[in-house]
């Protein structure tokens, strides 16, 4: 079997997760951290509309800017997921230098973990991931889980 990742779950209290990038992919994935109590910062130059709304609201901390290798210094969980292929390498290299976990979103071999689709409930929590061929296959069953989970599929 080509596909061997074991699901590890870790507390997410306080812990902390940068986010590079402001975009489509950053969005979701911050949507995703935002069902936990991690202590979140994104660092754009530009940042959706959903991002905004959680800064607004004080749920993470947004820093307008570039990518300063600094950043990740004290950091839990790091997240590439800037539109430029050599930035996200280097915060993958620089990452993994300081111990971190890090998904780097445009390169499954320079990550040490993979960001799973999330379905949660106050009860239960169920990460899906894919091989990265098939994204497709693994939305329909995050979609499939979040409907159990949410007493919607007898």
């Amino acid at each position: 079997m080509e596909n061997r990742v074991f699901p590890v779950f870790v507390p997410s209290d306080g812990k902390k997760v940068i986010v590079f990038g402001g975009g489509k992919i950053a969005s979701r994935r911050v949507r995703s951290l935002m069902e936990f109590d991690f202590d979140v910062t994104v660092v754009s130059s530009s940042i959706t509309e959903e991002i905004r709304d959680f800064a607004d609201a004080g749920r993470l901390t947004y820093i307008e800017g570039r990518y300063r290798p600094s950043y990740i210094d004290d950091q839990f969980m790091v997240i590439a997921c800037t539109d430029d292929r050599e930035v996200n390498r280097s915060i993958g290299f620089i990452a993994k230098e300081h111990g971190c976990l890090v998904s780097v979103c445009d390169s499954k071999e320079e990550c040490n973990f993979f960001f799973p689709a999330i379905a949660v409930n106050d009860e239960v929590t169920a990460g899906i991931v894919g091989s990265g061929r098939t994204h497709h296959i693994t939305k329909r069953a995050a979609a499939e889980v979040r409907k159990i989970i949410e007493g919607k599929a007898y």
